[in-house]
């Protein structure tokens, strides 16, 4: 069976649509996956520079997110941003503990027994 060829072409130009690319807020995954992974980092290991950019990158996450996809991810993104907050508050209380002590024992350099 023989191929029947089209003459000219067979496009009607009034219904050609132009391509226009699909726009992504792809920011706003980046930061919340730069958030999550920083914040385990900063819980695992006790870093404090990867705590500080946690919570950085956990408010780029929420604040660069779009009002329509909030509705969706909306909480996972505010839910990192707790998780930041409380892996850079765990990394620092070590420090707060031991200045809590130092003030607890006062001039005699015993502890002194809290009242309760």
């Amino acid at each position: 069976m023989a191929r029947k060829e089209f003459p000219g072409d067979p496009r009607r130009s009034a219904d050609v649509v132009p391509y226009t690319p699909a726009t992504s807020n792809g920011d706003g995954s980046i930061y919340y996956m730069v958030a999550f992974v920083s914040s385990m980092a900063t819980l695992f290991l006790k870093n404090k520079w990867a705590g500080w950019i946690a919570v950085y990158s956990s408010l780029l996450s929420v604040f660069s997110d779009r009002a329509s996809a909030s509705g969706t991810g909306g909480g996972s993104r505010l839910s990192t941003m707790v998780l930041a907050l409380t892996a850079l508050l765990m990394s620092y209380m070590p420090e707060v503990v031991a200045l809590f002590k130092l003030v607890q024992q006062g001039d005699s350099g015993t502890p002194v027994a809290a009242s309760t």
